[in-house]
């Protein structure tokens, strides 16, 4: 049986996002979540290892029980994200889940899909921090594919949260080493072998001094 045109187009525009895209923002309205989420996006991002996090828009407009329950069920199968562009809510939260995928990754490029009206151009522009997509009442406006490239600010904000969160688990040890040479490194080795959370610290990485940088 032939597809219908739309949904043929859909699949078309689809296809394109998540080829270049690291990252797919499934954008959803907050009234009538599982109506407005699109199977054929569902479908191609599975197929394609895509990472897929569902933004479920004008949570404003939605009383709090009705949306735990819709987050509570979306939530089963992919990152939930509760967002309101007019509140100014929900972008940290979807801010901190891009971060965390920006550390395994070198560049992220975010796709955002959804049907018509459901506000993917006031999330565009929340993601951007400034108005570079169109919005409007009228349903339609952003048209074809949507695809964002996530500053370096953001990439590098990423980094060093990661560094100096790491940072900080090292300095709540029970045992700091100094010195990774053969005593220190068996010192250590036992140590943590007894459960203590030790920390070998070593400036020289050269023989008789830890190990040959590689």
């Amino acid at each position: 049986m032939q597809k219908p045109r739309e949904w043929l187009r859909e699949k078309s525009i689809a296809k394109q996002v998540l080829k270049d895209a690291n990252v797919v923002l499934e954008v959803v309205d907050a009234r009538i979540p599982l109506e407005t989420r699109n199977s054929v996006i569902k479908q191609l991002a599975r197929e394609r290892n895509k990472e897929l996090i569902v933004v479920l828009n004008k949570i404003d407009l939605v009383p709090d029980n009705f949306l735990k329950k819709a987050k509570d069920y979306i939530e089963k199968e992919y990152k939930t994200v509760l967002f309101s562009a007019i509140k100014k809510k929900g972008i940290e939260q979807l801010m901190n889940i891009l971060k965390n995928i920006a550390q395994e990754k070198k560049l992220i490029k975010v796709g955002v899909l959804g049907y018509p009206n459901v506000g993917k151009s006031s999330l565009i522009n929340a993601l951007k921090k400034r108005k570079i997509a169109t919005t409007s009442p009228k349903p339609g406006m952003t048209r074809g594919k949507q695809l964002i490239k996530l500053d370096e600010r953001i990439i590098s904000q990423a980094i060093i949260d990661s560094y100096f969160e790491k940072l900080k688990n090292a300095l709540d040890c029970d045992i700091a080493i100094v010195g990774g040479g053969p005593t220190g490194l068996t010192a250590a080795y036992y140590l943590s072998k007894q459960g203590f959370k030790v920390v070998l610290l070593e400036k020289k990485i050269s023989v008789g001094g830890g190990m040959w940088a590689g």
